[in-house]
């Protein structure tokens, strides 16, 4: 069941919402805690004994770090860290391993293929940077397992995200309020995020697959390819975000923002400040900054910032081309710093936005290729070496509403940026009318009628 289908719309959520509504304050956790487990169970219901049980022990090992001191703190951080980390390397990285090992002549026998556990990493995340906050008294150890597990466990961010830090609704998950004020806002937000992800992601992935599937790509169609999931990737996975803190705050719960515009910025630092931003923020406050970060000087604060990224890589799928791709980014934060460290002039903004997203579209084209044959095929045909102009092939695959959607998705990427002379247009864009969400939505709802529910993109990760 995913956030776009009938059965959430029209079964699932009123039926939640309803049973929140009509139950007393002390039991609206336990209400979400009990939606969440279901939504989760709708899935795969196998698997909900490995989230259970990863919360109740991510639960009881703060208690544990909260009370001890001095070596036994410690042990009692990694005992808190060890088993969700371990069972994330299990369930997503042992397949790539048999996978490696079958590759180089050494085949593993009798190996069936372990499946990935939706939202497995978002949970692990979470169960981390509570356990590393509990020791370093960021936030107090949660007595109640309700609450805690509520915040693991909230249908809204549970399988696709933001990272949610426990001390983001601490303070929430013990008291509050039904403000209609605040529901009318999750309200407007979650149908946003609907309609980014309906009428442009998913209107975009026939083209993308299309293009991906080509034996031998144009430069012509490799570009268009690439634009196209560069904005399909975008609006899918902005549009789960809006969703998700929009549901958070229907029920009072504040989830972090997780995009600011990415596409606008003028360097790839300032594009990691504002893509997938609680992931981001994630990686430096629990690795970067733990592995030392850049109080070792400049060249160890470098190697830093390249096992961040490449483990940050790694981290969003089971395929080396991930690993690839974050080294990728972190050989260009790297340039970047050392640029500056050097003085070296700045570049003017059209020319750091301009390097900056042809960087980033590189990188989305090893993203979504997820092996080296697909990845050479689409590089050579960045390259030129199967011609220039758009094939036969990809000219027929194409439709007039998949040309439209792609031209409105790169309008709307830089309609924040052209609306600053107008500060109603700024206004409207950085928040759109609730009747202007509601008819997308409507819109949206209508046109899912016709089509194949397609999944997440962040729902493999």
């Amino acid at each position: 069941m995913v956030f776009v289908s009938d059965s959430f719309v029209f079964v699932f959520l009123p039926l939640f919402l309803i049973a929140y509504a009509g139950v007393p304050a002390f039991l609206r956790n336990s209400t979400i805690l009990f939606f969440s487990l279901v939504f989760y169970g709708w899935w795969r219901f196998d698997f909900l004994p490995l989230l259970v049980a990863i919360a109740c022990w991510s639960w009881l090992t703060g208690l544990w770090i909260a009370r001890a001191s001095g070596a036994e703190r410690r042990w009692a951080l990694l005992a808190g860290i060890v088993p969700p980390l371990v069972s994330l390397i299990y369930f997503k990285y042992v397949n790539l391993f048999v996978d490696s090992m079958n590759s180089l002549g050494a085949p593993v026998k009798d190996w069936s293929p372990i499946p990935l556990p939706i939202g497995l990493s978002f949970f692990v995340f979470g169960a981390i940077s509570y356990s590393v906050d509990v020791f370093r008294k960021t936030v107090p150890a949660e007595p109640s397992l309700i609450n805690y597990s509520t915040y693991q466990a909230m249908f809204g961010h549970l399988v696709a995200g933001p990272v949610v830090r426990y001390q983001s609704v601490a303070e929430r998950l013990k008291s509050r309020v039904f403000h209609s004020a605040e529901f009318a806002e999750g309200l407007r937000r979650f149908m946003l995020g609907f309609a980014q992800k309906v009428l442009i992601g998913d209107t975009l992935a026939p083209l993308v697959d299309a293009g991906y599937a080509l034996p031998a790509p144009s430069t012509c169609d490799t570009v268009i390819t690439v634009v196209a999931y560069t904005l399909h990737l975008y609006f899918d996975f902005a549009g789960y975000s809006s969703m998700a803190i929009g549901l958070g705050l229907m029920v009072g719960l504040k989830f972090p923002e997780n995009f600011d515009n990415p596409y606008l910025s003028t360097s790839l630092a300032e594009f990691w400040r504002r893509w997938h931003i609680s992931l981001s923020s994630w990686l430096r406050d629990y690795l970067y900054i733990p592995l030392g970060g850049n109080r070792a000087g400049r060249v160890r604060s470098y190697v830093n910032l390249m096992v961040t990224m490449a483990l940050g890589g790694l981290w969003h799928g089971a395929s080396w081309t991930f690993m690839i791709w974050g080294i990728w980014h972190g050989i260009g934060l790297v340039v970047g710093r050392a640029w500056n460290a050097m003085r070296m002039p700045a570049l003017p903004a059209p020319v750091g936005h301009v390097v900056t997203l042809v960087f980033v579209m590189i990188g989305w084209t090893l993203f979504r290729a997820q092996d080296w044959q697909t990845a050479a095929t689409m590089f050579s045909g960045l390259a030129g070496q199967h011609g220039f102009a758009m094939t036969n092939g990809f000219a027929a695959a194409m439709r007039p509403i998949e040309v439209v959607t792609l031209f409105v998705g790169i309008a709307m990427v830089y309609l924040p940026a052209l609306s600053k002379s107008s500060p109603w247009l700024t206004s409207a864009i950085a928040r759109p009318p609730f009747l202007l969400a509601a008819v997308l939505w409507l819109w949206s709802l209508w046109v899912i009628q016709s089509r194949t529910v397609i999944p997440f993109l962040y729902f493999q990760f």
